[in-house]
């Protein structure tokens, strides 16, 4: 058996990485957080894009593996996500006031199955309160997008993805900075 040891020279230049690309998270999800109307406008026409590049590769692998059975269902599956994407890219806010109505309604669901997991499961005893609170702070957000959905729309999006930005940077900045001193601790002793 053998093991690949990862030099401190490694590492270092992996944690300066990391510690970069953490600094762009957090910029990034402070700027989509102060403009989230650009940030949701941004991430629905990325979905869009995703949903076309998607698409074209579906329906290049189903002539590709043509003689493999579902080469119809590929090319039709295929042709609808290329006709999501572009009609996502044409019609921007038609798709973001869609996408801010699946969120609400998915909040309100999660918040209800959340509630009711919380009471059943007493997860961790003591802190199954944690889960109810969570439940009902997701069932309380999903309610709040909803009665004020399609004006929610212009903002929610864009807020989410840059909280959800904000913390990702945070984490891996504090992991990054954590691994740097355990490095620094092992070349002390």
């Amino acid at each position: 058996m053998t093991t690949d040891f990862v030099s401190n020279e490694e590492i270092k230049k992996a944690t300066g990485w990391i510690t970069v690309l953490s600094i762009v998270l957090i910029l990034l999800g402070i700027l989509a957080i102060f403009a989230p109307v650009i940030a949701t406008a941004f991430f629905t026409a990325m979905m869009g894009w995703i949903a076309i590049i998607g698409g074209i590769i579906m329906i290049i692998e189903s002539f590709r593996s043509q003689p493999v059975r579902g080469f119809w269902l590929n090319l039709i599956v295929g042709i609808l996500y290329a006709i999501a994407g572009l009609y996502i890219l044409l019609n921007i806010p038609k798709a973001v006031a869609v996408l801010t109505l699946a969120f609400g309604i998915l909040f309100i669901v999660e918040g209800i199955f959340t509630i009711i997991m919380g009471f059943q499961n007493r997860a961790g005893r003591n802190a199954s309160w944690l889960v109810v609170l969570n439940g009902v702070i997701t069932l309380i957000l999903g309610i709040l997008v909803l009665n004020s959905w399609p004006f929610s729309a212009l903002w929610l999006i864009g807020l989410y993805v840059g909280i959800s930005l904000l913390f990702s940077g945070i984490a891996l900045l504090v992991a990054a900075q954590a691994a740097k001193r355990e490095l620094a601790d092992t070349a002390v002793s």
